[in-house]
């Protein structure tokens, strides 16, 4: 193993198959290097101990979703918005999603398409777009606008 950037100890450790105990995970820049028992630990290196009792497990994927924040991805689908819901679900271990727009009119699945690429870039965890509709049954719309889906092949490139 490489020189560890840092060690991270936690009481309870997820990772992904089993619950390790007394465990640390050693991180190379933005990556997990190793999961070890504490006394296998890398010497030399600045150790953050989690508070005790605390569990450390990978964070969760959210493949929609319309908001968080106090703010709805379709009544504004900006960067903006998309920064402010991200950091929403981050705090309860969302550390990868999908903003989400219902049906809509194309401008707005333009507008936002280019704010989900808009926010790649600059806030984490954003992975892509989830355009639910506009091409689903009418008579199941649920929440979404009837006036607003369409048979497939009428949207076109949507980044036009």
């Amino acid at each position: 193993m490489t020189t560890a950037a840092s060690v991270i100890h936690a009481d309870h450790v997820f990772d992904g198959e089993a619950v390790r105990h007394d465990h640390v995970v050693v991180l190379e820049g933005e990556r997990i290097a190793a999961v070890l028992p504490r006394h296998e630990a890398p010497g030399g290196l600045l150790v953050e101990r989690l508070p005790g009792g605390a569990w450390l497990a990978p964070g969760f994927i959210d493949v929609q979703v319309n908001g968080g924040g106090g703010v709805l991805f379709n009544d504004d689908p900006s960067a903006t918005t998309i920064a402010t819901i991200a950091a929403a679900h981050r705090r309860f271990g969302t550390t990868g999603l999908l903003p989400t727009l219902i049906t809509d009119t194309a401008g707005k699945m333009r507008a936002a398409i280019l704010a989900v690429e808009e926010a790649r870039a600059v806030t984490p965890g954003v992975l892509g777009i989830h355009l639910e509709g506009p091409f689903i049954s009418a008579a199941r719309a649920g929440v979404h606008a009837v006036a607003a889906i369409r048979a497939a092949g009428r949207l076109g490139d949507a980044r036009r």
